[in-house]
């Protein structure tokens, strides 16, 4: 096993697990194969809402209490489980390296990596460009305890005392998906009264590999003295070493304190050489089984040189567990591992090749179960047996597995004669080494699910074989290779492929919730609790395009893949990206309606005062930049207009995909796409800028958008600031906005403005209090990949001078780049703004991708601006008007009654959230769509004003306040004569104007 290979790093923590457990089938409510839900044996009505299901779940009996007895009236119940809530979120807790190892039988004392943490995160999510990503904990067949799959997307080894912002000492990508590989029961002798009594004493063993070829594999990025690095660095350039590999148990779940919260496991592991001959997934050394097998696990054995060194994660099991986890410990005590006596390591011939004193196996947590003793005889080219008082392993001479043990597999297509296979890479050793072997059976348990045409299959010199399995039809099935030892789990997916010929304007939303959506929002509510229902039509609509994006197949190995479970077939999926086409076309409108305080003097700042002056000025800069791009990036067609204009011969293919992307809506979004993400990054600037200023011990400041002559007084800049339609003069000024400090450039850039606050915050003395505490609201939306690998779990905070030099840092990166040969530059505004130019500027055929709307439009006669004559247009912009305001008082009601919350989670923020992106965005293009009354040009969303609001400080009524402010807009919404917003929109108000009234009368929760 690499594992046991020098040198070698153990580490112990705690796992958090969220995973849902109302999916297991325990009261027969699901048809798995199928994705059906059932409610007193009958198909569940649609029509009835998602939550009469879940009451009827958590009614049903037998029930129990918090201390997990039976009681009629007891919290917890056995068919919705401890965690019906869960979302799959899997992560390492408090997970410091214990010891350290560079050969046998000795620990390093006192290198500078004891100690340091180990983190393990989820995939970067491109979309939403976020840190803080989980990894995934999956049961991919919810009713077995043996089917579990984590996918996670990085491994950080950090300094015990790193903050979220600091540099990692290790880190990788991981780019397989790991199964659990060993699987026990009762690995904790004694029982305790409690109805998840059987959890508590399971255990699962996983291992994963990370290749030092990776252009993401990094290591001693701090130059860091320590012996066990350079070791660790000498022994990589090997060329049989392919990188490191991580094994890891999980046990002794902690008894759930509420319903549907997170529990926690014991975690121990090791990260070992990853060498040439062995499996990434499997630890594949001599490997012995027990004669028993309650509660006791295989064990791996290495012989190396002198010494046999031993890998026993989960083999022997624990005495006992306290009934109570004392805080604060994230588990419960464990008592000390079974007594075996001295055991003793033999050939099967009877040969004596070592003794493994108590003293040696029975201390667990330190090298979590791995230890190394001396041989005293050298006949190991037998069969090996480990033999202690009242249990002996024995060793399988071949070993026989599969790298992926667990895998899904689509139905088949057998309208078309289409069937799905897989092939699949196993190995074979004997006594720990690769060897060919030429009949290797293969036996499959259920030949109706799945099937294979080699009966048996012959591995190649290196120990290689070959197994393609392919689906027969949708269920669960095991496939054995070798022995029952070789498990392969099958999980043939819903038979949907009659959904592909439902033409395309057939699916709707009701369709698409029939078909696809209902299953998940009845058996996991998790999402109507924490981030949207999908019986919720208005937020399906407001965010069709991240459904499509999240359910793409091409993410299915993504932390990130929605749904988490991994239950949704390829023809179910596809139907995300139909209903997103419709979504993006019903926003079209009928085509017979459509037509083409002081300023800080120059110099330093030189006191707290004046820096918090020239903060809220970088909140107005912010906020009028970042309006400035949403409304270019609206001014282009979306792709179902593009396509309009395509079909009317205006726009040729090649311009619809510059414009708009591509038809299958992935990563490729065209210039709109790239202006939105830059506005988006934009929106996250504003609030790292506020981050800044409430670390100072100032309110959270709204700002007020600037245009003409103010943005020019404001802000000193030569740059004209308008609200204009995307054109190549706009691009320019947007490029100017971005302009790197690194390039020559003439007159004042917002580049020295940052620098200035950041010489400000490096200089200026007392500026913090001595306590590093919590004083800004935390997010991770729309933070970069490169900010992600480097900070997984970065989330904006500011609490110190380091921390706001960090925000500063990360602000001037997003836009300008940090150096023309960073890393950073490729994906900095500016550079990306410029190949838009270049790229427009360099068409052989001119065109103008803008609708042609006005420029500065407002409702009431202002100097600079147009006012909008058209009254159907001016009824929508007053309504625009109206759900912008409504927007910033829900963020500054948020901030003035929690400031220091997370903003992920509070309802309020989220609702704002919402509105843009359900209310405004659509509206803006809508509005955008209807002729201005001005001879040649279109209106568009009114130039905002200044925000008049103060939070109001009883939380209950600033949400009746709100609750009423949306109830206005819908009637209002709902009595606009002519062309009329989307019904989404209207039941996007309604439904915040019910949710406000939830939050004012406490029936819901402050935070999702």
């Amino acid at each position: 096993m690499s594992i046991l290979n020098f040198p070698r790093i153990h580490f112990k923590g705690a796992a958090r697990l969220n995973v849902p457990t109302g999916n297991r089938n325990i009261a027969g409510t699901l048809d798995i194969a199928n994705n059906r839900v059932y409610q007193d044996g009958v198909l569940f009505d649609l029509k009835k809402h998602p939550s009469e299901f879940h009451r009827y779940l958590r009614q049903l009996p037998p029930r129990f209490n918090l201390q997990g007895l039976p009681d009629d009236e007891g919290v917890f119940n056995q068919a919705a489980g401890h965690n019906f809530m869960g979302n799959n979120h899997f992560s390492w807790e408090n997970t410091q390296i214990t010891a350290l190892q560079t050969e046998p039988g000795q620990l390093l004392e006192k290198d500078s990596l004891l100690g340091c943490k180990l983190e393990l995160w989820g995939h970067y999510n491109e979309y939403l460009r976020t840190t803080f990503n989980r990894a995934r904990w999956v049961d991919i067949d919810p009713s077995r305890n043996d089917s579990s799959q984590i996918y996670a997307g990085q491994l950080c080894i950090k300094e015990a005392a790193a903050a979220a912002n600091a540099p990692c000492l290790f880190s990788s990508d991981i780019d397989c998906v790991h199964s659990v590989r060993s699987y026990g029961e009762n690995h904790i002798l004694q029982k305790q009264a409690h109805f998840l009594e059987p959890e508590f004493s399971k255990t699962r063993v996983f291992q994963f590999s990370v290749s030092k070829d990776s252009e993401q594999f990094n290591l001693q990025q701090l130059s860091l003295k320590s012996e066990f690095i350079e070791c660790l660095q000498q022994a990589l350039k090997r060329d049989d070493v392919l990188g490191l590999s991580i094994q890891y148990s999980v046990f002794n779940m902690s008894a759930p304190q509420q319903p549907d919260t997170p529990v926690f496991y014991d975690l121990s592991g090791t990260i070992g050489l990853w060498l040439k001959q062995d499996m990434a997934t499997f630890a594949n050394d001599r490997v012995l089984y027990p004669d028993q097998h309650q509660g006791f696990g295989p064990v791996a054995i290495k012989i190396q040189g002198e010494w046999a060194s031993i890998s026993m994660p989960c083999s022997i099991p624990f005495t006992s567990r306290e009934a109570q986890c004392r805080a604060p410990q994230l588990t419960h005590a464990l008592g000390p591992k079974y007594s075996l006596g001295t055991l003793e390591l033999r050939a099967k011939s009877g040969v004596l090749l070592a003794r493994v004193p108590e003293s040696v196996y029975l201390p667990y947590w330190k090298t979590a179960g791995v230890i190394d003793v001396p041989l005293l005889n050298f006949a190991t080219d037998d069969s090996l047996i480990l033999r202690g008082e009242g249990n002996q392993w024995e060793e399988s001479d071949w070993l026989i597995q599969a790298e992926e043990n667990i895998i899904s597999l689509e139905a088949p297509d057998k309208r078309n004669h289409t069937f799905f296979s897989k092939e699949l890479k196993i190995f074979s050793y004997y006594r720990g080494q690769p060897k060919q072997k030429k009949d290797i059976s293969v036996f499959i348990e259920n030949k109706s699910i799945v099937s294979t045409s080699q009966l048996t299959i012959s591995s190649n010199e290196c120990g290689v074989a070959a197994l393609t399995l392919t689906s027969q039809e949708p269920g669960v099935s095991e496939v054995f290779v070798g022995d029952y030892r070789g498990k392969i789990l099958v999980r043939v997916l819903s038979d949907d492929w009659a959904l592909l010929d439902i033409p395309d304007h057939q699916v709707d939303y009701t369709f698409l919730y029939e078909q696809v959506m209902s299953y998940y929002e009845l058996i996991y509510p998790f999402m109507a609790d924490k981030v949207f229902s999908m019986a919720d039509q208005c937020k399906c609509e407001t965010y069709a395009r991240l459904m499509w994006q999240m359910c793409d197949p091409l993410n299915r190995d993504k932390s990130y893949y929605m749904p988490s479970t991994r239950e949704m077939s390829y023809a179910k999926s596809m139907l995300f990206l139909k209903y997103l086409s419709n979504v993006e076309a019903s926003a079209l409108n009928d085509q017979k309606k459509l037509s083409v305080e002081k300023n800080i003097k120059n110099g330093e700042v030189s006191s707290k005062e004046e820096l918090v002056q020239v903060l809220k000025q970088a909140v107005n800069l912010e906020l009028s930049i970042m309006l400035q791009y949403i409304y270019a990036a609206y001014s282009l067609p979306s792709y179902a207009a593009g396509e309009q204009l395509v079909a009317s011969k205006k726009w040729s293919e090649e311009q619809l995909a510059l414009v708009c992307g591509t038809a299958d809506r992935r990563q490729n979004s065209g210039w709109r796409g790239t202006i939105l993400e830059i506005a988006h990054e934009e929106m996250i600037h504003y609030l790292i800028v506020n981050n800044l200023l409430m670390s100072l011990g100032e309110p959270f400041f709204p700002g007020t958008p600037l245009f003409g002559l103010k943005a020019a007084e404001e802000f000193g800049l030569d740059t004209e600031f308008s609200f204009e339609p995307f054109s190549e003069n706009v691009l320019a000024r947007f490029v100017r906005f971005e302009w790197p400090h690194y390039f020559p450039s003439a007159g004042k850039s917002i580049a020295d403005f940052y620098a200035l606050i950041r010489r400000a915050f490096a200089n200026i003395p007392d500026l913090f209090s001595s306590e590093s505490a919590k004083t800004s609201g935390e997010h991770h939306l729309f933070l970069n990949e490169l900010t992600n690998r480097k900070f997984p779990a970065y989330q904006l905070e500011v609490n110190n001078r380091e921390t706001a030099v960090f925000a500063i840092d990360f602000v001037t990166e997003q836009g300008e780049g940090a150096a023309a040969d960073s890393p950073h530059y490729a994906q900095s505004h500016f550079k990306r703004l410029r190949e838009i130019s270049r790229t427009l500027l360099a068409s052989e055929t001119p065109f103008e991708p803008a609708i042609p709307v006005l420029k500065n439009p407002v409702l009431d006669p202002t100097p600079g601006c147009n006012t909008v004559l058209n009254p159907e247009a001016r009824q929508l912009m007053f309504l625009y008007k109206g759900c912008h305001e409504l927007t910033f008082h829900m963020m500054i009601q948020h901030f003035g009654q929690k400031p220091l919350g997370s903003l992920r989670r509070s309802r309020v923020m989220n609702a704002a959230i919402d509105i843009m992106a359900g209310i405004l965005r659509p509206l803006s293009v809508q509005i955008m769509s209807i002729p201005s009354g001005i001879p040649g040009r279109n209106a568009g969303p009114p130039v905002p004003q200044a925000i008049q609001f103060n939070p109001i400080a009883d939380f209950q009524a600033a949400c009746e306040a709100l609750a009423l402010q949306c109830r206005a807009l819908a009637q209002y919404a709902r009595e606009i004569k002519g062309i009329k917003p989307a019904a989404a929109l209207i039941e996007l108000l309604e439904f915040y104007d019910k949710q406000m009234m939830e939050l004012a009368t406490g029936k819901l929760s402050r935070e999702g």
